[in-house]
């Protein structure tokens, strides 16, 4: 267990920076506020939910059942359709038969039903609600559990072709419904849900010719992952000198890591600093890195501050690197494992994959928080989906037959630190 804790330090120090930045969130992204191509969606409301996937177009969160919640999941998502729909009766008519294909009869039982256009909507909205029973899901008494799930789609006001929907829905044994208001959650999640321009790709040049700073945020992302980088950073200079702070925190990331530019520590933190100074998370989780790791730079005491707000302000780099700080007594931090585990769970619930696998490691072996196999369990499936090769090693040890070698648990601290 040893050396493997030990190998588990070493990759945090060795993993590249790229791997930990966030990059891949469209322009305006910030703590608790998510944006996709079609849309932007807030999280939903309230401690315990957690990020489980995310695509260009979709997310889905999860708040998994405890003393004081029922199991919960809130998805988003944006989509054409197969057939295109203009009007609310059209859009109903097709929810219809969606809900009636997604529902196998020989595993959900279909308690009610109600579907109906959104009088109180300013967009061609259709709100539904089914109420199940989960033939396949049973409880210790052999009853099946009960699915309570609300939803709504809308056509978007600029292009009708494509649907936004979300829904919340609990699920709760027979008479353990009503503990979550599931009809109040989903209706703060809806409000939460807003449509943006449906642009995709190059279809940005236009308004970033035109000069939109946001647009060329977006146009320069889509270069980044064509690997057109040179055009990318002309894009990014574009909008960072109009102040933009998403385009002034990836300049300061592609300073950091060498991508596209010249690697030049001191040029990043120029960037940097604008962004961070004018209160923006993600600019300052990647100061605090890079005062904190960049040997050319390396300032640990503004580091350490710059992390700490990071993490008060909600980015989830900040809070994995303040947890880690916390835990290992690093970098002129006082060590106190129980709040570096309350700060690395919060970036594993905002879907920090490096966050969820070390959170595993201190439930694992009761590091600042008690021990629970089951939440070990959820939190390296949820690291493994996200493609962490050593949450996947992990889990593929344990599906082994009997008698062959046991797999180690996630590694925690070092074995001095215990």
């Amino acid at each position: 267990m040893t050396t493997l804790r030990t190998a588990f330090l070493a990759c945090l120090a060795l993993t590249p920076l790229a791997a930990q930045a966030q990059t891949h969130a469209p322009a305006e992204d910030r703590p608790g506020r998510i944006v996709l191509v079609p849309m932007s969606v807030e999280r939903p409301a309230g401690a315990g939910w957690t990020l489980v996937r995310r695509t260009d177009t979709d997310l889905t969160f999860l708040h998994p059942a405890d003393k004081e919640h029922n199991s919960l999941v809130a998805i988003a998502s944006g989509k054409v359709p197969d057939k295109r729909v203009r009007t609310t009766d059209e859009l109903a008519a097709q929810l219809r038969k969606d809900l009636k294909e997604k529902a196998d009869p020989k595993r959900f039982e279909i308690l009610t039903e109600e579907i109906h256009p959104d009088a109180a909507s300013d967009r061609k909205c259709v709100r539904y609600r089914q109420h199940a029973r989960d033939l396949a899901a049973t409880g210790a008494d052999g009853k099946a559990q009960l699915i309570d799930l609300y939803g709504q789609v809308c056509l978007h006001p600029a292009d009708e072709g494509i649907v936004l929907a979300a829904t919340l829905s609990g699920r709760a044994p027979p008479g353990g419904a009503g503990k979550d208001n599931v009809a109040e959650l989903a209706e703060r999640f809806f409000k939460g849900v807003r449509p943006h321009a449906p642009l995709k790709g190059k279809a940005w040049q236009a308004l970033a010719e035109q000069g939109d700073a946001n647009a060329q945020v977006w146009l320069a992302r889509t270069l980044l992952q064509t690997n057109e980088l040179e055009s990318a950073i002309v894009w990014l200079g574009r909008a960072a000198d109009k102040g933009h702070v998403d385009a002034q925190t990836l300049l300061g990331l592609a300073y950091l890591t060498g991508r596209a530019v010249t690697r030049s520590p001191d040029e990043a933190l120029k960037w940097l600093r604008m962004a961070a100074e004018k209160g923006y998370p993600k600019a300052e989780g990647l100061l605090g890195w890079a005062l904190i790791t960049a040997a050319e730079v390396r300032n640990e005491a503004e580091g350490g501050r710059w992390t700490r707000k990071a993490a008060a302000d909600g980015d989830p780099l900040g809070q994995a690197l303040l947890g880690e700080l916390l835990l290992f007594g690093r970098a002129g931090t006082e060590k106190n494992e129980a709040e570096g585990a309350g700060w690395v769970r919060k970036a594993a619930e905002q879907a920090d994959a490096r966050a969820q696998f070390l959170l595993a490691g201190l439930l694992s072996d009761g590091v600042g928080v008690e021990k629970d196999v089951a939440q070990t369990r959820f939190w390296l499936e949820l690291a493994a989906a996200q493609g962490h090769a050593e949450a996947r090693k992990i889990l593929d040890r344990a599906k082994r037959p009997a008698g062959s070698a046991p797999a180690p648990a996630p590694a925690t601290a070092p074995a001095e630190s215990k």
